[in-house]
């Protein structure tokens, strides 16, 4: 199947894991003889949130703490201004997490004049700071008002923020922190947040396409940082998704609380306390799992669990112009799976 799938000119390189704990069994599959490490894209932010559960285990912030608590107020005013009322400095950590902070998505929602940040990017790579990425939330209309909807919104900004509240509790950069919490205990050899200092690697890793066409954006990349900017490998994520899950990392109620609530996203897809379920109907299940808990990204990475088969699935088609192509994939390779291992 994933042969076949290689095949395909809407894909590029395709690099999967799979790990089923319950019997042992495990899979890496390459479609490339020399397998690279892959932008993982919005799956960092799963990262953003442990550390963020980190620092909740340590009495160093509550998830129902304002972000002024940590962020100045004069740095924040103005970036949620719903109806002629500004209810920046109501966000909440928890709201961030969730994505019910109503915030815009500064980096693919639309302007005024029709174009985005991405888009730009697109046409030419470029880099920005968290401040500019403020300045373009503070120029659109955020989505409802913060904690107010039963639905989430999902926006960069949220995940943006978090990384600033991370290293003004740390007083060290993002990258640093995901280093020394996370990719080191974890012993993730193939994992590491890009930055502008990475950029000279670029090349060593997956190209990424847009349609048909590879996209170049090296520069973007060391830009999204807590939202976005760690690359590794499938096998990595499985080993990271795991000791999420099994409450290694943070305690295991966190982790429990993570999942207890959801908020409907896009279909098929919900937000919980930074992480994120994609529920299949059962049509589209083909006959597999229908819930699977962890994160995509638009770069075409997937990385999830399913609870009803005990089955990991970590990897990337690396296309970011479709997500249903990776989600469809993801559908029929636990079929597969369940096929072959559950009958």
């Amino acid at each position: 199947m994933l042969d076949r799938f290689s095949e395909r000119t809407d894909v590029g390189s395709v690099s999967f894991a799979f790990s089923h704990p319950r019997s042992g069994w495990s899979m890496i599959y390459d479609s490339d003889s020399t397998a690279r490490p892959y932008f993982i894209g919005s799956i960092t932010k799963l990262y953003t949130a442990a550390i963020i559960m980190q620092l909740r285990q340590e009495r160093r912030l509550s998830l129902d703490d304002r972000i002024t608590e940590f962020l100045d107020a004069d740095l924040v005013s103005g970036i949620h201004v719903y109806r002629e009322t500004d209810y920046s400095e109501q966000i909440t950590v928890r709201q961030l997490l969730s994505h019910t902070s109503g915030l815009a998505n500064y980096l693919m929602q639309p302007r005024d004049d029709g174009g985005s940040v991405f888009g730009d990017a697109l046409e030419r790579d470029r880099g920005w700071t968290f401040e500019q990425a403020l300045g373009v939330v503070r120029t659109m209309r955020p989505a409802f008002p913060p904690g107010t909807s039963h639905r989430a919104h999902f926006a960069h900004s949220n995940y943006a923020l978090l990384g600033r509240i991370i290293e003004s509790i740390t007083d060290e950069p993002w990258e640093a922190v995901v280093v020394e919490r996370i990719v080191g205990p974890l012993g993730l050899t193939g994992t590491w947040p890009f930055s502008v200092g990475d950029v000279d690697r670029y090349d060593g890793i997956s190209p990424v396409l847009h349609g048909t066409r590879p996209v170049r954006l090296p520069l973007t990349m060391a830009s999204v940082r807590a939202q976005g900017g760690i690359v590794s490998t499938a096998e990595d994520g499985i080993v990271f998704l795991r000791a999420l899950l099994a409450g290694e990392l943070f305690d295991l109620a966190f982790v429990r609380e993570m999942t207890n609530e959801w908020w409907r996203l896009a279909f098929p897809t919900h937000s919980g306390l930074g992480i994120m379920r994609s529920r299949l109907p059962r049509l589209a299940s083909r006959g597999g799992p229908r819930e699977f808990l962890g994160h995509a990204s638009s770069t075409g990475a997937v990385l999830y669990y399913a609870p009803s088969d005990d089955l990991y699935l970590s990897g990337t088609i690396n296309q970011m112009q479709n997500a249903e192509v990776s989600r469809r994939l993801l559908a029929q390779l636990s079929v597969a799976f369940r096929r072959a291992h559950l009958g």
